[in-house]
This record gives C-alpha cells, structure tokens and sequence, in this order.
C-alpha cells in the first residue's frame, strides 16, 4: 500500500465506527497475534486494503479465543472520502462469512470506542438435555444432567451492585481496577431447551462471565450452596469460585455508549 497508517492527529482524518458480528471459533480472539488469525487483524488487513493505507482498528475490548460477537464496535481512521456503507460492503466483500459489518457511520474524531464505553451487555447460553444439538455446536455448553433453574436465578439476583470481582477473573488478568458495576445479572428460557444468562455491566474482567457461569452451574449443580456466589464474590478468591466456563456459549450482546 506505501501509505503511513492513518491517526487521529492526521490532517483531515475522518473517524468511522464499525459495529461488527463474528462468530469466534475461527479466530484467536479480537486482538491481533503473531502468526494467529484474530479479528482485529483480519477487519485492519481489509480496511487497510479498501482505504488504500495502514489502518488500526480499536475495538471496545478483547474477546477470547472462540468468543461470539453480535455487536462488537469499533474504530479507525481513514484520509479516503469513501462513504461509510462502502466500508461495510467491502469488508463484507474481503472476509469470509465469520466476520461481518453489519453497520458503519462517520463519527467525532473523539470518539474511541472502547474509551467512550459506558457498559456492555454478554450472554451465555447452556443447551440443558441429554443429546447435543448438530446446529448448536460451538454456540452453547452443552450439559447433559439438569440443573436447578430456580436456584440459579435466585443466585444471579444476588450478584448485582459495585464490587471487588477479583475472585472471578482469570490469573493472568491485567486490569489494574477489580471494581466494576454488575448492573443486571438474570436468566431465561429461550427455545429448545436452551437458558440463555445475561450480564449487563460498567465493564468486565478477564473471563469473568465464563467464570461467573461456571461457578453458577456448580450451584445448579448442587456442588455449591445457596448463597455461594455472593459470599465468594466479597471473600475475593479465585480459587474458590467454579471452573471457567467454555467460551463455546458466550456472546458480546451489545456495546452501551452515552
């Protein structure tokens, strides 16, 4: 291409926000890897190929390897006079059907999708039967035995306020602030035996969903007492909250901005 990535300070830069679904099984999560496919490498090499210069695109957060996204958002900034639709058909058009825009629009150059993020929406589905489904497969935790619904639901609606979540993030998280706002945390039915488990959040740490769910079937499961999740939650140890969760059935809904 030969032409130096495009920046915020660029002389007559435009700011253009992406909303982008991918289903994660094929990529090694959002951030770029060497050598690894990930989302953010494959929407820059597109886009980089479209605008006819470098570009880097800024995502609201990372996702892990085999994480879904309905509504992932970001950015990046381009010279081109290109209108925003031509940059969704385009990489429509580049990328395989794993990944696609699904809406583009021009934006204040303040704008910075993960800076601005004022919360975010997950869900996780578990497919609760015997048999595993053919057209769920890497969507869902698939869990052969039943679990105890009700109690599950009672336990999420003990989960919502502002804590000190480090009992349920990964070792190796890198956020400097454990304290995030859980502002919603509720289960429901959807078709074919699947139970879908929201979280709505300020923000959230690393695997904490997967880890948050994994403790929950613990408590489906009879293997942990009412109550436990709240009580592990304030005693801020990971080892005593449940296995992480797959990422097979885990879902970045919705980004929230102001």
């Amino acid at each position: 291409m030969g032409a130096e990535c495009v920046r915020r300070d660029t002389p007559g830069a435009r700011n253009v926000r992406l909303v982008v679904e991918y289903d994660g099984a094929g990529f090694s999560g959002w951030q770029v890897q060497p050598g690894a496919t990930t989302v953010q490498g494959t929407l820059q090499d597109a886009l980089s190929t479209i605008c006819r210069h470098e570009v880097i695109v800024r995502g609201s957060g990372r996702t892990d390897s085999g994480v879904h996204a309905w509504g992932q958002v970001a950015n990046f900034y381009t010279t081109t006079d290109l209108p925003p639709s031509r940059f969704s058909r385009g990489v429509n058009g580049i990328c395989e059907r794993e990944l696609r825009v699904v809406a583009a629009d021009e934006v204040p150059r303040e704008f910075d999708s993960l800076r601005c993020a004022t919360g975010k929406i997950y869900s996780y589905r578990l497919l609760l039967r015997p048999a595993a489904s053919a057209l769920l497969a890497g969507r869902v935790w698939h869990l052969r035995r039943p679990l105890d619904l009700p109690l599950m639901a009672e336990e999420l609606r003990s989960l919502p306020g502002e804590f000190d979540w480090s009992a349920y993030r990964a070792a190796d998280c890198q956020n400097r602030n454990p304290v995030k706002q859980l502002r919603r945390a509720e289960l429901r039915h959807e078709a074919r035996d699947v139970v879908s488990i929201a979280f709505e959040g300020s923000g959230f740490l690393k695997q904490m969903v997967r880890i948050l769910v994994g403790t929950l079937v613990d408590v489906g499961r009879g293997k942990l007492p009412k109550g436990s999740m709240a009580s592990i939650r304030d005693g801020l140890e990971r080892r005593e909250a449940g296995q992480t969760a797959p990422p097979d059935g885990l879902f970045l809904e919705r980004v929230l901005y102001d």
